[in-house]
């Protein structure tokens, strides 16, 4: 081969390297019947001086593609052909290998490829080429782990806000394989350019920096709002203040201020032009028509019902507006599905969050049975020092850091605490990433709190977990909750093997010291569908008025509540059978027999805990609701009817 010995600076060395360090460049066979052909990959140097071309038997094959200019390979050997047919197929194959040979380079950065011995004078042309990118990337700093420092990413405002409490979490994760994609590339845009960056990389760069400051910031924010919701600080720990010697406490409901059956007297969807209409008695028309597939009647009442219902109307409207879900969905025979797509949709933990501090402001079942629950494991745990909590159904385990809070203020220290947290699993490729995240949170608040914490996650169904995946251990005292979710099992109506009675069983196994059960207190369970649809709509009316009184109408927190739970509850409830209908509530005299069967024995309700809690509710929400008390279960309500029931029992 013969070396061109006039100055190379009008070559072009590409866009940008395929390694750091390229190396040095061997030749590539391709094995075709006729003619046989060798080349070099080019590594993007091309050489564009028309005067100078290269040396090569045949002339450079032309363009494969419009627009696109094929490399010239740097060293190319070819077989004659023998006639002008064989040679116009050479040129094509040639071309075509070509410019496969600039498509793997330029998408396969690191592959190393089969190689045979390079000529001397090759090596040497290239190798010269190369140098002076050897040099440059010598003299670069190496990206390391080191060099990428969380800190750099959290601003002032985050350490003011949050004191920098996910900070060890986050450094502990990172690894060198860990690092940001686009600080990788704008180090190694600087090194190739040796130090001359880009002004847009420079923009990028901040660009960059301020979303991850704000991901951390926003972090730091959900932090403080659950410390701000969970947490007893001077705002809402009414139940541990002190107790006026006077306090006027109600014990139950006071007749005549609301409907027993929790129905509403008036007209719904009547605004100030238009006629007043009964929704009620329409979606009991409906549903009475579906029920005999009278797909023509029923059509004509959902036009009527969705003419005058609306999901940002009055309580009436909005309890229309879900139930017309429900019956649409059954009449077309695709509840099951919509119900499945329903339940799949991820609301994030802050919105949650935010849904729940509504919830607590504008009814008090939710921090009622929270303090209730942890008050009545508080008193048997006094002198514990091992303390395994077993939680059926816990979501995002709003209860917990309290408990936590008060167990560091237990003279003689913290107990060890273990909570392992059972739930159904998500559908989709992470089953278990809720009950994940839960524990990640609840170990957060351990360290705050310097409590002994370990935490296992469990997603799975519920009657399919046995005694020994529980990880029971003898100095243990075993404290299983569950808190309105037992209503989702199935009942012997479904199976004739019920799970609800398997877990009841397998928590009976468990000898648990304590086990708190609060329960849905609904009677919308009948196998006869209008039946269910009437008790249903009865239970419904009671959460969507209450929710009336007492939140705004255009809440945004207040929409996904009654979206995200109550609505979706009241399409599985009209629109499904079978197994498919997962809403199963039983009343609180039905689940006492249960649990009596199953070989618990019911524990008396603590005369303090349920005075402090009918003080709370006295000092704080209207008196509309109510908290009584029957056959040892604590009944909370609305305007008479019996939302929620709660006890506690041991084996």
């Amino acid at each position: 081969m013969i070396m061109d010995p006039r100055p190379r600076d009008n070559l072009n060395f590409g866009a940008r390297l395929p390694t750091p360090n390229p190396p040095t460049p061997h030749m590539i066979s391709f094995s075709l019947q006729q003619p046989q052909l060798q080349f070099f990959p080019s590594y993007g140097f091309h050489s564009h001086n028309h005067n100078n071309p290269p040396v090569s038997s045949h002339p450079s094959p032309p363009s494969v593609m419009p627009g696109c200019t094929t490399p010239s390979p740097a060293s190319t050997t070819t077989t004659e052909p023998d006639n002008a047919e064989d040679f116009s197929e050479a040129v094509a194959d040639d071309a075509i290998l070509a410019y496969i040979n600039q498509f793997l380079l330029e998408d396969e950065d690191e592959e190393s490829y089969p190689v045979t011995s390079a000529p001397v004078e090759d090596s040497a042309l290239l190798a010269a080429i190369e140098k002076p990118f050897v040099d440059i990337l010598k003299s670069a700093k190496p990206i390391t782990a080191q060099a990428y420092e969380v800190k750099s990413w959290i601003t002032d405002d985050c350490d003011s806000m949050g004191g920098g409490r996910f900070h060890d979490v986050v450094t502990s994760s990172l690894d060198s394989t860990q690092l940001p994609r686009e600080m990788v590339q704008g180090d190694v845009v600087g090194a190739v350019h040796k130090g001359q960056k880009n002004p847009r990389d420079d923009d990028l760069e901040v660009e960059g920096r301020k979303s991850k400051q704000s991901a951390l910031c926003d972090e730091e924010t959900v932090r403080e709002m659950f410390d701000k919701v969970l947490l007893c600080t001077d705002k809402n720990c009414a139940f541990h203040s002190p107790m006026p010697a006077d306090a006027q406490i109600s014990g139950g409901y006071v007749k005549g201020s609301g409907n027993r059956r929790g129905r509403r007297k008036g007209r719904s969807g009547a605004g100030a032009e238009q006629e007043p209409v009964d929704l009620t008695t329409l979606l009991i028309h409906c549903a009475q028509a579906a029920a005999i597939d009278d797909h023509r009647n029923s059509s004509e009442l959902l036009k009527q019902i969705r003419k005058h219902s609306s999901a940002t109307g009055d309580a009436g409207q909005r309890l229309a507006h879900y139930f017309a879900d429900g019956l649409e969905a059954r009449l077309a025979g695709t509840g099951s599905s919509i119900y499945r797509s329903l339940a799949a949709k991820r609301t994030s933990t802050g919105d949650m969050l935010k849904a729940f501090n509504l919830y607590v402001k504008a009814c008090p079942f939710r921090i009622i049975s929270h303090y209730v629950a942890n008050m009545t494991i508080l008193n048997a745990t006094k002198s514990v020092a091992r303390l395994h909590i077993i939680e059926y159904g816990i979501m995002y385990g709003f209860q917990w850091p309290i408990l936590m809070q008060h167990l560091s203020k237990r003279s003689g220290g913290p107990p060890i605490l273990r909570i392992t947290g059972i739930d159904f699993p998500l559908s989709g490729f992470r089953p278990a990433e809720r009950v994940e995240a839960t524990g990640r949170r609840l170990h957060e608040y351990a360290r705050m709190f310097n409590v002994p914490f370990e935490y296992q996650a469990i997603a799975a169904k519920w009657d399919t977990i046995q005694v020994k995946d529980l990880n029971i251990k003898s100095d243990e005292f075993i404290v299983v909750n569950c808190l309105y979710r037992m209503r989702n099992m199935m009942d012997e109506t479904a199976t004739d093997d019920s799970p609800r009675t398997r877990v009841l069983n397998t928590i009976r196994k468990l000898n648990p010291n304590l086990f708190v059960h609060g329960i849905v207190n609904g009677t919308y369970n009948a196998p006869f569908f209008v039946t269910r649809f009437k008790e249903a709509m009865f239970f419904f009316s009671s959460i969507f008025d209450m929710l009336e009184a007492n939140a705004s109408r255009m809440d945004e927190h207040r929409l996904l509540i009654e979206r995200e739970f109550f609505g979706r509850e009241a399409v599985n409830v009209i629109a499904c059978e079978g197994t498919e209908r997962i809403e199963r509530p039983e009343t609180y005299k039905q689940w006492q027999m249960r649990n009596l069967r199953a070989g618990f024995r019911q524990l008396p309700l603590d005369r303090e805990i349920m005075k402090r809690a009918r003080y709370k509710l006295s000092k704080t929400y209207p008196r509309d609701f109510f908290v009584d008390e029957d056959n040892k279960w604590m009944l909370q309500g609305w305007k008479g009817r019996v939302i929620y029931a709660l006890s506690a029992w041991s084996s």
